[in-house]
């Protein structure tokens, strides 16, 4: 993982508390991502590195249902970081330390490489939608896997979600210059929603949570986002960051996806309602974030919305002329 972090120091000794920690050498934080995890790489007295992630001991249930989705989706054999350990730990009780107070922790393997989204732009196309294909092939293994029967109905959840994002959107102080109508787009496909049943999500499937390792081969990392959901869901992340990064690589994904399984007849249109949604979702989500995020994701939306020359269509323009 080409993470930023600091230079290694010796393990803290709020560590001390995590199973297995007697064998490892350093410990150098991580600083990239948007996720309240504290991330660190590990050394391991042999030379192994790991990755270590901290939360809240509140998210404890949360973390712990993350790290059985992991599980779930390595057995499948995709390329990545191989789930090691999860555990509670009582904190080291000192106020000075990062954890004084309980965590929860996730002990994963590290995997060496570079960010695919700043390599794939300069690749050759073929080489691009090459590891496209494999990412959609991935991904629909992934949304094959089993999920709890008791599963709420992704057509209730997505629309109560919709209802409470259309109200923060409506206190926000920015605005859209096509807010009516997409509102009403949105509207007109939630009926798609009907009858979905529930699958696995990845929940952040883009190249930024993507490593090409030293053989070239493209590796998933970060299940932060995952859950329970419409898989289609997935496929707003095609749009709003993949096809900006790679045009090859985001049309090999979905032709990878498409071709590796059976058709669903709604998949272009829950892939654009759920695009149409993170039009307005992103910019209440950007707005605590101030300048320039807010700008960025608003630029953003337009250029969604012309992709989808104002949802009048559901498969974007840069797919179908591929």
């Amino acid at each position: 993982m080409n993470e930023k972090h600091s230079a290694p120091t010796d393990i803290p000794a709020w560590m001390d508390s995590i199973p297995g920690s007697d064998g490892w050498s350093s410990s150098e934080p991580i600083d990239k991502g948007w996720s309240a995890d504290r991330k660190y790489r590990i050394t391991v007295k042999d030379g192994e590195s790991l990755l270590l992630r901290v939360s809240d001991i509140s998210l404890a249930e949360a973390k712990r249902a993350e790290f059985e989705r992991v599980r779930q989706a390595y057995s499948l054999g995709i390329p990545m970081s191989r789930p090691i350990a999860f555990g509670l730990c009582s904190g080291s009780g000192e106020p000075e330390h990062p954890s004084a107070s309980p965590f929860a922790y996730s002990l994963l393997s590290w995997i060496e490489g570079e960010d695919a989204e700043s390599l794939l732009p300069g690749m050759m196309d073929d080489e691009a939608y090459r590891l496209g294909r494999g990412a959609g092939e991935w991904l629909r293994r992934m949304h094959g896997l089993n999920v709890p029967v008791d599963a709420k109905s992704p057509g209730v959840s997505v629309r109560r979600q919709f209802e409470r994002k259309k109200a923060a959107y409506a206190r926000c102080g920015y605005r859209l210059p096509f807010d009516d109508a997409l509102l009403k787009r949105i509207e007109a496909r939630l009926p798609l929603l009907d009858g979905v049943k529930p699958g696995f999500r990845q929940g952040d499937y883009h190249p930024g949570n993507m490593i090409l390792g030293p053989d070239g081969g493209l590796n998933i990392i970060d299940f932060n986002r995952s859950d329970i959901g419409d898989p289609i869901r997935d496929f707003n992340r095609l749009e709003t960051f993949t096809s900006r990064i790679s045009l090859p690589f985001a049309r090999g994904q979905l032709d990878g996806y498409l071709e590796s399984g059976p058709r669903d007849p709604d998949f272009f249109g829950r892939m654009a309602l759920y695009c149409a949604m993170e039009c307005l979702f992103a910019i209440v989500w950007a707005v605590p974030f101030g300048e320039p995020e807010i700008g960025d994701t608003l630029k953003r939306s337009e250029r969604i919305w012309e992709d989808f020359e104002g949802f009048e269509r559901n498969v974007p323009v840069w797919y179908e002329g591929s």
